[in-house]
């Protein structure tokens, strides 16, 4: 067998719209909450409802002029209605195209065809040239049909986040309905994506810690993923490691066996009251300059800033408040606006846009509900139900809400690591398969095939944080095998 290797990073980090994306490149989106299709009849005597829409699309950047952006929309996948009701699909294209001088005006027209289960027509939609209503990365913007008729004309409402996938973890266990026993058991301690799989088990997590006795599953509450693959996260409870002592549920723990940081570090800046208590470690997200920003589980005196540090507040292990919880739930009106609902996980963009979930649910003023394994933004909006982040597992079990103790997102839109370089790659003599070892500045990598070095490359399995692969398909699927590594 004959291999070869090459490389390839995903694109640049937005700053700005024209400088988010390099020409050509690729930035996958999926539609979030608030996404939805109109099948409307001008002439008819009905109600119009809207029908919830999900599904993606591929964004690339065309052309950079300054003040002037042109993007164009392939791939585009969506799905509305409901599987016990009427389905629509919507296959094409289109394009997006911002103008960013005196203000920033976005514009976007669709190419598509539109099934509805009866007929299946080509529709051409376009938007209200308008002021941009959410920061960049995301994208809200709503199409009119322009070829429509009296009898129907479509229009789509697009909210949109740049994200491949949502890796999380949940308050309470679930049974999938798409596995086998004893494997179709995923338990709240487990870090599981939405794509419908567990990431890593509990046991992988603490596999190194040198924990005894040996448990099965400690919980998960926190979790972020540094570079090079290192997921840090903290438990749900106390334990005990033969080779680092005892392990509090405030500490960061690495899976590569090591405390990254003890929850008395994360609290030293701010002179917590009493001193040397563990206040818990309910979220965490590790900036690029190595600021943590972090909740805790329990109220804590502040001595330097001279207040109570809540449980539901965002905070800097440099010792500073970044939000308080009343700040990130503001935009939601909430009627019980002085209480502390808690902050269970935490994603920052790069625009600083926060995705969050509560600890407790709450009502708005206009009496909505949110649950605590719901995803929210600080602007306001929510982005995944909770049952709809688990829909691809089809749990078994009927509950309301399965909550939500970690988030981790996977998206184009960061700022790109130097490209990785290979360690390894030859054949395991007992298997055949040919392995693969790398070393990068990635959070998260996946490895692609070709059977020519121009491709076309697919992917050869999931998205993961591990630095390895091996290839069971190679020797069986042709001659020579081109390889390439993308990282996130």
């Amino acid at each position: 067998m004959r291999l070869a290797l090459a490389l390839f990073v995903a694109a640049a980090a937005p700053s700005s719209f024209g400088q988010s994306l390099t020409t050509n490149g690729v930035w996958h989106y999926e539609l979030v909450e608030g996404s939805f299709l109109e099948d409307d009849c001008p002439i008819c005597d009905r109600v119009t409802i809207p029908q919830p829409m999900r599904g993606s699309f591929e964004l690339t950047l065309q052309e950079d002029i300054a003040p002037f952006a042109r993007y164009e929309l392939r791939d585009i996948s969506f799905l509305a209605g409901s599987a016990a009701g009427r389905q629509y699909r919507v296959k094409g294209s289109g394009a997006y195209e911002v103008f960013s001088e005196f203000a920033i005006i976005q514009t976007l027209t669709l190419q598509v065809q539109i099934d509805d289960g009866i007929t299946n027509k080509l529709c051409f939609l376009t938007n209200a040239p308008g002021p941009v209503g959410r920061l960049w990365p995301m994208i809200e913007v709503a199409a009119d049909q322009t070829n429509g008729t009296a009898t129907q004309i479509y229009h789509l409402n697009l909210e949109a986040a740049p994200f491949r996938e949502l890796w999380f973890s949940t308050v309470s266990g679930l049974t999938s309905g798409h596995w086998q026993p004893p494997t179709n058991h995923v338990s709240g301690g487990d870090f599981i994506s939405s794509a419908g799989r567990v990431v890593k088990r509990n046991r992988e997590l603490t596999a190194k810690m040198g924990l005894m006795p040996v448990a099965p599953d400690l919980g998960l509450d926190a979790v972020d993923i540094l570079p090079g693959g290192e997921i840090v996260y903290s438990l749900a409870q106390d334990a005990f490691s033969e080779t680092l002592g005892p392990i509090q549920h405030g500490d960061l723990l690495s899976d590569r066996g090591r405390i990254a940081q003890r929850n008395q570090d994360l609290l030293a800046a701010f002179l917590p009251q009493p001193a040397g208590v563990d206040a818990g470690l309910d979220a965490v997200h590790v900036l690029e300059s190595g600021e943590i920003y972090f909740s805790i589980a329990s109220n804590i005196f502040s001595a330097k800033l001279g207040t109570l540090l809540g449980r539901g507040d965002l905070l800097s292990n440099r010792g500073k408040i970044i939000k308080r919880n009343q700040e990130l739930l503001a935009r939601f009106a909430s009627a019980a606006s002085n209480k502390d609902y808690g902050l269970d996980a935490i994603y920052i963009w790069p625009s600083g846009e926060i995705w969050f979930s509560t600890e407790e649910g709450f009502a708005d003023q206009q009496l909505r509900l949110f649950q605590p394994g719901d995803i929210l933004s600080d602007q306001g909006r929510l982005v995944i139900r909770n049952l709809d982040l688990l829909a691809p597992f089809a749990p078994l079990e009927v509950l309301s809400d399965f909550g939500l103790d970690a988030l981790f997102v996977v998206t184009d839109a960061i700022a790109p690591a130097p490209a990785p370089s290979f360690t390894r790659i030859g054949m395991e003599p007992q298997t055949g398969n040919i392995r693969l070892g790398w070393q990068g500045a990635g959070r998260v990598f996946q490895v692609e095939r070709a059977g020519q070095v121009i491709g076309p490359y697919l992917p050869l399995g999931a998205i993961r944080p591990d630095l390895f692969f091996e290839d069971g398909g190679a020797l069986m699927s042709r001659a020579q095998s081109f390889y390439r590594l993308r990282q996130w």
